[in-house]
């Protein structure tokens, strides 16, 4: 059983590392954007970075949840993937428009004007209940699964067209549909059971707020973080204030209504600590990067540098912590919850110590706000001055835990530190890099012929085969062809190739005449 589940959770997390590379340059061209759309900038540039930034925000990171379901279903499909990605973005749709149907069926749609904070959502212009980046990845294991086990299964001749990949989709149909309807009613005790933590979060104090910090961070892969913060936001649960001589509700419309009346304030409305969720966004990014460095292996250092610095760049800078927080929160979900209850504890931290500095987004963002009011009300160095504090302790206690528990953070995933150094592995030919099929049969050849292969696949740097006698591989045959190392971990065979593997392994599955 151990086993099977170890290898469950490698599959599921070679499979999710196929989407999330591509958040890297959503997350670098967001940064952009955000740069040029600074009030410093001619009208001209703030105008394409504002088109810029919509169009990565809403095209990219708004749209995570079909986009892990493809991602995901296709790295999980052992062959016909091209099969398994048109599946999957139409299972995708099945499942949005059956799950509006019985909501509107049943009288359980809310009114569309006003979604924020009820538990539904518009997702590709479908009414649905909020399940965020949750349904995506539900959906991706799901349809992988149900693909691999009836996508192979043929009928008679008479009906033999109903079978194979369309006899998966049937399948797929069905268990969707059950799905959408099971999740109009199963969701929604979910998202009750959070909006309910807001009224005990707001009479717990400083406990409460630890919690709000925590859950705000911790439901990010579930899109329910939205369903604590809206009610502290905008609505009465985050406080009310007589500001200007008007009565406002919400620490967003109060902090808002502060902003036109900076030359009378004497003191911030203590609503503003529902607005220092982005503490981890910069400071603990920048702790946790450092300690993936320092523990990745030392002949990726440099790989994972390239990797992790553009995504922290975007973190720090745009508050978008989707590229850098996607690539451990499912690998290690130990780290995950320790960063979380490191951002609730140290919001905690900066508003017992006095800071009033409204902080929930990158460094860009928080600029108006030190502008605009003076520093004697927002205080912001304390939270910078604690920042510096919980940089090094995010890093000490991340280094400690990869270390201690060999946790497969980036530079270290699977058995990395067993690689062998190959030595006088690759001829004229292939020393000089990606050149034809003729060094691509090396690496088929090694690993015992194409009758041997049974899956393809690779994440950043490696090759990834799946075989079925171990016993026929050939690692001086594979080594003909330039790699830094071979990995075997049962049946599962990494060949480490650095980031030109995308390449080799297209040409590899061509060779082999499979998706």
């Amino acid at each position: 059983m151990k086993e099977r589940v170890m290898d469950a959770t490698q599959k599921f997390s070679r499979a999710i590392i196929q989407p999330v590379m591509f958040l890297e340059v959503t997350g670098i061209l967001l940064a952009i954007g955000v740069i040029m759309e600074m009030d410093v900038m001619p009208g001209s540039i703030k105008s394409i970075g504002d088109f810029i930034y919509n169009l990565m925000m809403n095209g990219g990171i708004n749209q995570l949840s079909v986009i892990f379901c493809v991602g995901i279903a296709t790295a999980l499909a052992n062959r016909k993937k091209v099969d398994a990605a048109i599946l999957s973005i139409s299972i995708y749709l099945i499942f949005l428009y059956a799950n509006n149907a019985w909501l509107s069926s049943h009288g359980m749609l809310v009114d569309a004007a006003v979604l924020n904070g009820t538990g539904q959502a518009m997702v590709l212009g479908v009414q649905v209940v909020d399940m965020g980046v949750f349904l995506g990845i539900i959906l991706g294991c799901l349809i992988g699964y149900l693909f691999n086990k009836f996508s192979d299964v043929e009928f008679p001749d008479i009906v033999r067209i109903y079978g194979g990949s369309r006899f998966a989709y049937l399948v797929c149909v069905v268990a969707t549909v059950a799905l959408a309807i099971v999740m109009c009613y199963v969701w929604p005790a979910v998202n009750g059971a959070i909006s309910s933590c807001a009224t005990f979060i707001e009479n717990s104090g400083n406990f409460g707020l630890f919690i709000y910090g925590f859950l705000n961070r911790i439901l990010i892969p579930t899109g329910m973080h939205h369903l604590i913060y809206m009610p502290f936001l905008f609505t009465a649960v985050g406080g009310t204030a007589e500001i200007g001589g008007q009565m406002v509700s919400g620490a967003q419309i109060i902090f808002s209504s502060e902003l036109g009346q900076a030359a009378t304030l004497t003191a911030l409305d203590p609503s503003v600590k529902y607005l220092m969720f982005g503490f981890s966004k910069v400071f603990g990014c920048i702790g946790v990067v450092l300690a993936f460095i320092k523990t990745a292996h030392p002949d990726r250092k440099a790989e994972i540098k390239g990797l992790l610095i553009p995504a922290l760049f975007v973190a720090v800078l745009a508050g978008i912590t989707e590229p850098l927080e996607f690539m451990f929160m499912f690998v290690s979900p130990l780290l995950w919850v320790v960063h979380s209850v490191f951002d609730g504890l140290f919001q905690v931290i900066i508003f017992a110590l006095g800071a009033r500095f409204p902080f929930s987004g990158g460094i860009i963002a928080s600029i108006p706000s030190m502008l605009a009011l003076p520093v004697g009300l927002t205080k912001w160095y304390i939270t910078f001055g604690v920042g510096i504090i919980a940089i090094a302790v995010w890093y000490f206690t991340f280094v400690f835990l990869i270390k201690k528990l060999n946790l497969k953070t980036p530079g270290r995933e699977e058995g990395i530190e067993a690689a062998s150094t190959t030595e006088g592995k690759s001829d004229s030919k292939a020393a000089k890099g990606q050149e034809g099929l003729g060094n691509i049969y090396d690496i088929i050849e090694g690993l015992g012929g194409r009758e041997n292969i049974l899956t393809v696949n690779n994440c950043f740097t490696r090759l990834r085969v799946e075989v079925k006698d171990v016993d026929k591989l050939d690692e001086a045959k594979i080594n003909k062809f330039k790699n830094s190392g071979i990995v075997k971990k049962g049946n599962n065979i990494q060949i480490i190739i650095g980031m030109k593997v995308q390449s080799v392994r297209e040409d590899v599955c061509q060779a082999l005449g499979i998706d």
